[in-house]
């Protein structure tokens, strides 16, 4: 291990010490210094209270005084006789008489109230307006005897009064002849802030009323003051700001519910003071606590280095294997029993080694142990494992460590033990060694850094894991590789993708993904079996290797889908021309081994990056849908991604959610095309037609709505939805006296494949009490008779058993073999609109249909021929032997009124025409 910073353990024990002393010494100091403060503070607050208490009793001694000369004046007999008889004159006399003998306490306020006479008698001082500071309705409710401070807010500034009435009784019959009333003026007083503030000894003092002051002496008269003094609680409150104290002290309640209060500010210094002993005292204090604190680590170094010294000096001469006495035992206890414990280690270790070279030399794993690039040992084990003979490590041993790994791994190698000596490198990894005889094995390698002969060394447990590797290596493949065809899977694929993706994007140039699938593959596999379908697919992919060549990434997805990469094609003229030969390639016949031959086809979408994107998964997904955009538009082709595939996509899942809650709110509607018998001018029949207009999507075309119905499984509940409405449509019309002879309703064969199909036709025939035979169920036959999952006879017969006559639309469009009309119970025939466009000129055209109808009419078959446009073709139709002809020359697709209207024109006076519901 590299040394770093390190420190002698007796400097560390002595430094530790110190600072821990110290510290202490400071914390002490410090707690003693919060210790005073809190002293001082704990006086300030005792001196506050001690000074509001003091000024409260003054206050109150003030009143105590007044009070006394209120009620000598009202038990002055002459006073009373004066009242009795209503000399005023008199009365006046005795109440001035007292104002003159007063000396400490001066009343403001002195007046008598007869019963029957407000202000009889006013002594008061002349600048008091008793009607303001003392007017009638308060006096009137001053109870006896208690002081009352009342407030006058009418006056600027506010008049504080503090005053008291005293009832002037009869002593003979004890009534009350009159109040007298006297107080004194709180507010510009000089002479109640002088009494409490001489008593106090300060000369700042002030009344407030609440948040007013009403009088003071000294600073406190401008100085603005904290609202935490102004006009609190009923407790004495205070505070320190620079170095005055603040103490305000509650007198008197008014009878506005304000507390009259005396604010007294004086100087203080006892914290100032207590911070300059403090700080004064801090320096010698922490110097002597500096001497202490080394000599005190000094003793501690000089108790433990001889201790310690003795340990290492004794431990390093085990570590050199020498012969040494114990050290004799010290002071310290512990110093003592390490001694013993490191001889006993170090005898115990002796012994391990011993063992351990033993161990290793059987062991199973290889060993190595090497330092500077030389070999210093290695067991038997290696030996065999690299085809040397055992027994003799001479053969390895002072060789370069090199020679027994694979040339291609030694600058590895040699950078790896560089990065071990830094401590950096990994402890585990396998590396390919050389044997003797210069094979390669794989090795993994357990490296660690050891002492060996007192140098450190690395030490090496090697295992052969070269059948590992050969397992690991074809887990890899199976994991990467499809089993049948020998390419890529879809996993490997999409690695390869996303590196061409990334070399495009930094290197420019193309990158081209095709998806190929190959049409009609299950056709294959359901008629010549699964091994005859596993040659195709291996016919073909060994085909699509050859044409794209070794440069470019054929791979396998999954079933019948191939996937091909084109790194760096030149243009899109290039990628073209290699779609083509892929599908050139892909149609030549594939002999199977049975001796038949068949030919594919296959339908390929291209997408490019970075032109269409660099995002792996939009790549796989754009080149499946334009694949898929191939396959619908006709097959065999090719088609490259356009943008408006994704704004089809999103459409599609639109109209899919739409669709869903059009069907479950039955917003769809039914439209009818009659089919009229041309020979008699008679609606026979009608093709129900389903139409859905959506407020988002507007009106959605039926092959539109239909196909995404039939995709995503709402086909089901929509033929569902169409069927009964169409059957109680047919009962309405004939209920209502319109002769039709029958209707007909496109069946799908996702519908056919459903297993309760034949159980939802027999719960509508019966709930909507309709004749079966009146009922038409139309199959297309390029669809029904494609579906290998469909067996036609089975269905067809299940639901003729039912009485359900069975159409088969389009026909003449499909490629199912004509027996199917001697085998099948078919009813009718509608030839496909495809053979009607252009009749009258079309002489090929008008034989095909001719053979139709007489190959249908020899089978006893009806025909009907839709998309008879004109008048002429309809004729022509007629002349041929078909009277039953649908078209937009005889009648277009209406409503259910609309159709009602016409079905009661065209079928004679006979019908009876019904209101349109």
């Amino acid at each position: 291990m590299k040394p770093g910073f390190s420190i002698p353990f007796s400097r560390l024990v002595m430094g530790l010490f110190a600072i821990g002393l110290i510290c202490t010494a400071i914390a002490l100091f410090w707690i003693t210094y919060l210790g005073s403060l809190s002293i001082a503070e704990y006086e300030i607050a005792r001196n506050a209270k001690s000074r509001a208490t003091l000024a409260r009793l003054v206050f109150t001694q003030h009143l105590d005084l007044l009070e006394t000369q209120i009620r000598s004046v009202a038990s002055d007999p002459a006073l009373r006789r004066a009242l009795v008889e209503g000399d005023k004159v008199a009365a006046k006399s005795i109440i001035e008489r007292a104002s003159t003998g007063m000396t400490s306490a001066v009343l403001d306020i002195l007046l008598i109230d007869r019963q029957d006479e407000e202000s009889w008698v006013n002594g008061s001082l002349g600048l008091i307006d008793i009607r303001h500071q003392l007017p009638a309705s308060v006096r009137a409710a001053m109870p006896p005897d208690i002081w009352l401070n009342y407030a006058d807010y009418s006056s600027e500034p506010i008049e504080v009064t503090a005053a008291m009435a005293t009832p002037i009784l009869d002593p003979v019959s004890g009534h009350e002849l009159g109040k007298i009333f006297g107080g004194t003026t709180v507010t510009d007083s000089y002479t109640l802030p002088g009494v409490v503030a001489k008593i106090l000894k300060v000369d700042d003092l002030a009344f407030y009323h609440g948040k007013e002051i009403v009088a003071g002496l000294g600073d406190l008269t401008t100085e603005r003051l904290p609202e935490t003094l102004k006009g609190a609680t009923a407790d004495v409150n205070y505070m320190l700001r620079e170095d005055h104290l603040y103490i305000q002290a509650p007198l008197m309640l008014s009878l506005d519910g304000l507390m009259l209060s005396a604010v007294i500010k004086q100087p203080i210094d006892t914290l100032q003071k207590v911070e300059e002993t403090y700080t004064r005292l801090f320096g010698p204090f922490l110097l002597y606590t500096a001497l202490l604190a080394l000599g005190a680590a000094l003793l501690v170094n000089r108790i433990t280095g001889a201790g310690l010294g003795s340990l290492l000096n004794y431990a390093m001469s085990l570590r050199q294997d020498r012969e040494v006495t114990p050290p004799a035992p010290g002071l310290i206890t512990e110093f003592n029993a390490l001694a013993r414990m490191l001889e006993t280690a170090f005898e115990t270790a002796r012994d391990r080694d011993a063992r351990f070279k033993d161990l290793i030399d059987g062991s199973l794993h290889g060993v190595l142990v090497q330092a500077n690039h030389r070999i210093l040992y290695v067991n038997d084990a290696l030996l065999v494992m690299l085809g040397y003979e055992s027994g003799d490590p001479k053969q390895l041993v002072d060789l370069p460590s090199l020679v027994i790994y694979a040339p291609e791994e030694r600058d590895r190698l040699s950078s790896y033990y560089d990065l071990s000596d830094s401590g950096t490198a990994g402890r585990v990894y396998e590396v390919k060694g050389f044997t003797k005889d210069q094979r390669t094995v794989w090795l993994e390698q357990h490296v660690r850094v050891m002492e060996w002969r007192g140098e450190p060394a690395f030490y090496a447990t090697i295992t052969d894991i070269s059948e590992r590797k050969r397992q690991e290596n074809l887990v890899a493949v199976n994991t990467n590789i499809d089993a049948l065809t020998g390419l890529p899977n879809r996993r490997l694929l999409i690695d390869r993708l996303r590196q061409a993706v990334q070399r495009s994007k930094h290197q420019g140039g193309l990158t081209a993904l095709m998806m190929l699938d190959l049409d009609r593959f299950k056709t294959v596999n359901d008629s010549y079996g699964p091994s005859a379908g596993d040659h195709v697919i291996e016919t073909i992919a060994a085909r699509l290797t050859s044409a794209v060549g070794p440069d470019h990434t054929v791979a396998r997805m999954g079933g019948d889908e191939f996937a091909i990469i084109l790194s760096n094609p030149e243009d899109r003229w290039q990628i073209e021309r290699v779609a083509r030969e892929i599908l050139a390639s892909v149609s030549d016949p594939i002999d199977l081994d049975n001796g038949a031959q068949i030919i594919m086809a296959g339908s390929l979408g291209i997408t490019l990056s970075p032109n269409d994107g660099d995002d792996v998964e939009s790549l796989l997904l754009q080149a499946d849908r334009s694949m898929f955009q191939a396959k619908t538009d006709s097959g065999s082709t090719y088609r490259f991604f356009a943008a408006r595939m994704n704004a089809q996509t999103a459409r599609r899942g639109q109209m899919e959610f739409a669709l869903r809650q059009a069907i479950d709110k039955r917003e769809l509607h039914l439209n009818f095309q009659p089919i009229v018998d041309y020979a008699k001018n008679r609606v026979v029949s009608c093709e129900t037609l389903a139409r859905w207009t959506d407020p988002a999507l507007g009106t959605v075309p039926p092959t539109e709505f239909i196909k995404v119905s039939e995709e995503c499984g709402l086909i089901v509940p929509l033929g569902e939805w169409v069927l009964r409405e169409a059957c109680a449509f047919f009962q309405s019309c004939n209920r209502d006296g319109l002769k039709l002879d029958g209707i007909s309703v496109n069946i799908s064969p996702r519908q056919c494949r459903d297993t309760g199909f034949l159980s939802l036709l027999e719960d509508i025939l019966r709930e909507t009490e309709i004749d079966p035979a009146s009922l038409q169920l139309e199959v297309t036959e390029s669809v029904m008779f494609d579906d290998q999952r469909l067996n036609p006879a089975t269905i067809l017969d299940a639901v003729s058993s039912l009485g359900v006559k069975m159409s088969l639309d389009d026909f003449g469009t499909g490629y199912s073999s004509l027996s199917y009309l001697k085998r099948l119970p078919i009813d009718r025939l509608k030839i496909d609109r495809s053979f009607i466009m252009g009749l009258e000129k079309d002489r090929d055209g008008q034989a095909m249909v001719q053979a139709i109808i007489s190959m249908a009419g020899s089978l006893g078959i009806d025909v009907v021929c839709e998309g008879a446009e004109t008048r002429e073709q309809c004729d022509l139709i007629h002349a041929m032997g078909c009277s039953l002809i649908q078209g937009y020359s005889l009648a277009r697709p209406m409503s259910g009124a609309d159709f009602r209207r016409y079905l009661a024109g065209m079928n004679g006076p006979g019908a009876v025409v019904a209101e349109a519901g």
